[in-house]
């Protein structure tokens, strides 16, 4: 009786963080044709199953994302790029993300990201989320509902100290972009001035090269991506002002505002 067997999936090895090392230093055009094999084998091919993967079992969480499943991989540097400011032919690291389409192109929406990069001895392989690039009326807005919305900030913190969270992102949001200046407008001694503070908000993790050539490695994405929409849907109810309450009217506005409608008020001439 023949045994059965199941091929496993394409994942990552320890030898792709080399071969990007590899394409950093080449000039020679015809050397990924050279190497298609490689680059097939442990780069292109365990990417895509990434993308696939990530997009069936979290595209039903996040309809309005895009997980793009074609052009990715692609490690050659346009032929413009390269002749301005010169370098390898080939880019030495890749990265991969999911967002919402952006309604402008000045202004992007918070988003799922992957990011391989070899150069980072420490940090190698890592996913992170968020808003790292916001605009100043994203900023203003994420500012202002943690200012001025004490449920928002209890989300946030309820969100960061939950098991699932932390357990994929310690620590809640990144230090690494901040004001060296209190904004303007804020109490200097309001209790989330940490957070007020920040210029981006965003959170992140790295890979260990054990988890990185895993074959598990798409499921333990997956995780954490999982763990980074439930920020983005925050980020997103900020930015769209839906933390604020409207500020009750008392009855001297509300007369006032009826006698001016009822002044406004004509007959109608039909």
């Amino acid at each position: 009786m023949k045994t059965k067997t199941t091929l496993k999936p394409p994942h990552f090895s320890s030898q792709t963080l080399t071969f990007l090392e590899k394409a950093g230093r080449q000039k020679n055009p015809n050397w990924l044709e050279k190497n298609r094999g490689e680059y097939e084998t442990l780069l292109a091919n365990p990417l895509k199953h990434l993308a696939q993967h990530l997009k069936s079992n979290l595209g039903p969480l996040a309809p309005l994302y895009h997980f793009p499943q074609k052009g990715i991989g692609r490690i050659k540097r346009p032929s413009n790029r390269v002749k301005e400011r010169g370098g390898s032919l080939y880019r030495d690291w890749m990265t991969y993300s999911a967002a919402r389409p952006a309604e402008s192109r000045f202004e992007r929406n918070p988003s799922l990201f992957f990011l391989m990069n070899p150069e980072d001895t420490k940090d190698s392989v890592l996913v992170a989320g968020g808003l790292y690039m916001p605009s100043s009326r994203q900023v203003k807005a994420i500012r202002h509902a943690i200012g001025e919305s004490p449920a928002f900030v209890q989300e946030l913190d309820k969100l960061f100290a939950s098991k699932e969270f932390s357990k994929c992102f310690k620590g809640g949001f990144s230090d690494e972009r901040i004001s060296s200046r209190i904004p303007r407008g804020f109490d200097p001694a309001h209790p989330r001035m940490d957070w007020i503070r920040l210029q981006a908000f965003f959170v992140w993790r790295s890979y260990t090269r054990k988890e990185f050539a895993s074959p598990k490695f798409a499921q333990f994405v997956e995780r954490d991506w999982r763990q980074v929409l439930r920020l983005n849907a925050l980020l997103d109810k900020a930015i769209r002002g839906l933390t604020s309450k409207p500020k009750p009217m008392n009855t001297s506005e509300l007369a006032d505002q009826l006698d001016v409608l009822k002044h406004r008020l004509r007959t109608p001439d039909f």
